[in-house]
C-alpha cells in the first residue's frame, strides 16, 4: 500500500509526527549530499507543506542527533538560512568548522546506508 508523508504525519501521535518527517528529510538531504548541494529551510519547509519554518527544528534535530548518536557527518548541515549558514538550533558543530564538515557531509556515502526507521529517529531526539 503506498503511504504519503502527509497522511503518515497526521495520524501520527503527537510525539512521533517529527519523526515521521525526518525520515521525509533524510531522504530528501541524503540526495543534496550526493549532488554536493545546500539546502535553504524555505525549500524544505515547501517541501514538507508546513505553513512555516518552525516545526523544522523539531524535524532536523531528530536527523541531528542521530547523526551524532550514529558517529555520522552532521547530515543537517546542509540546511541553511538565508546567510547561508545553518540556524541557531544547529549544534552539532561549530560554524568554523562549517566548511570541512560540509565537505564531510558530501562525501559521505549516504546511499549506501539503510535508512533509520521513524523509531530510530524519534529515540535520538528524545535521548539527546
Amino acid at each position: 500500500m503506498i503511504q504519503w508523508f502527509n497522511d503518515l504525519t497526521e495520524s501520527a501521535d503527537t510525539g512521533r509526527k517529527s519523526a515521521v518527517r525526518a525520515l521525509q528529510a533524510w531522504q530528501y538531504l541524503i540526495g543534496k549530499a550526493a549532488n554536493r548541494q545546500i539546502v535553504q529551510y524555505e525549500e524544505l519547509r515547501i517541501l514538507m507543506d508546513y505553513p512555516t519554518s518552525n516545526p523544522l527544528a523539531f524535524v532536523l534535530g531528530c536527523i541531528m542527533f542521530y547523526c551524532q548518536a550514529n558517529n555520522l557527518p552532521p547530515l543537517t548541515l546542509l540546511v541553511v538560512n538565508r546567510t547561508g549558514v545553518p540556524g541557531d538550533g544547529f549544534t552539532a558543530e561549530v560554524l568554523d568548522n562549517y566548511h570541512q564538515r560540509r565537505e564531510d557531509v558530501f562525501n559521505f556515502e549516504w546511499f549506501k546506508l539503510v535508512p533509520p526507521s521513524i523509531d530510530e529517529l524519534q529515540e535520538a531526539r528524545g535521548n539527546a
